[in-house]
């Protein structure tokens, strides 16, 4: 009996890696046309007498309001210039991190063929965090000064848990994230429950659209924190259901367990080793379970309510 019973659960994880197999193969099919208009280098090594010419090729760069003294000025800026540097010392061509957005609109493509793939534009904005990937107009602004990897001294007044996903694995990550949180922005279950469920629908679409990111790139954790919620899995979902966390509407949880932040309030001492927004985490996690049984599309699921996704997931936190 032990037998077969291994053998069909073999059986079962190589139908599995066919069928995935054979989905990144279609994927691989899909066309896309994705327009790369690497705005830090011509701006940065454009000639002052050039800059006509650059306003020119990149008008949505160029805002009416900015003078043609104050463009000078920032092409000539000593901080502006020195981060040109320190970028193009990480990224001495774009074209390994042009071969991953071309996979993400493949994937995108795949699962919303009406998705119109951006024009992807580089440039440099001066460290700012807020900056870092901008999506409006059919546009993806990427800020390559905010990945030069967690440890670069730029980043000297960030705090760490920022700074860790300042790296260039981070880069394409944060366009997915970006296109996900423009397209799904909110949704109308305020309960903690409904929050939750709903990050962890956006992280499992992120993981659809880039297959082989790894669940600390994802989530934005380090190794070590991200250990510790793998290993405290069923304590934090026990302590979210004994404290009757689930149906509450209180705005603090969302502070406490699901925004970006050093690490997770429980108000306990295991505050220090947790991760922040540890209940984004178990989200996915039940959003994983409930995909693995129901054969539904992201787009049904981002529509299905969270309450439905956790009644069907058998969500079971490993202990």
């Amino acid at each position: 009996m032990k037998k077969w019973i291994g053998l069909s659960f073999i059986i079962s994880i190589l139908v599995a890696c066919t069928s995935i197999d054979k989905k990144e193969q279609e994927i691989a099919k899909v066309k896309v046309e994705v327009k790369f208009a690497l705005f830090h280098d011509a701006f940065f090594t454009a000639a002052l007498g050039d800059l006509p010419k650059i306003k020119e090729e990149y008008p949505y760069m160029f805002p009416s309001q900015m003078s043609d003294s104050l463009i000078v000025e920032r092409r000539q800026d000593t901080i502006q210039q020195f981060l040109y540097k320190q970028v193009k010392k990480i990224y001495p061509t774009f074209d390994k991190k042009e071969k991953e957005l071309i996979d993400l609109f493949k994937h995108i493509n795949y699962y919303y063929n009406d998705f119109e793939t951006p024009t992807i534009v580089t440039d440099i904005t001066g460290v700012s965090y807020e900056d870092r990937v901008l999506y409006a107009h059919n546009l993806v602004l990427i800020s390559l000064d905010m990945y030069l990897g967690k440890k670069h001294e730029v980043y000297g007044g960030y705090p760490a848990y920022l700074a860790e996903t300042f790296t260039p694995k981070h880069l394409t990550s944060d366009v997915a994230k970006k296109i996900i949180a423009t397209k799904y922005r909110f949704t109308r279950d305020r309960t903690f429950l409904g929050q939750f469920i709903f990050e962890g629908k956006k992280l499992y679409l992120e993981q659809l659209f880039l297959p082989t990111i790894s669940d600390d790139i994802l989530l934005g954790y380090t190794p070590k924190k991200m250990e510790w919620a793998k290993n405290n899995e069923a304590p934090v979902w026990s302590y979210f259901i004994k404290n009757e966390l689930l149906y509450s509407n209180e705005p603090k949880l969302k502070q406490r367990f699901i925004d970006v932040a050093p690490f997770s309030k429980f108000y306990m001492t295991i505050d220090k080793d947790s991760p922040g927004g540890i209940a984004k985490y178990i989200g996915l996690q039940i959003v994983r379970a409930f995909m693995a049984k129901q054969n539904v599309s992201p787009q049904q699921l981002m529509k299905l309510d969270a309450q439905t996704i956790l009644s069907q997931s058998g969500f079971k936190p490993k202990k």
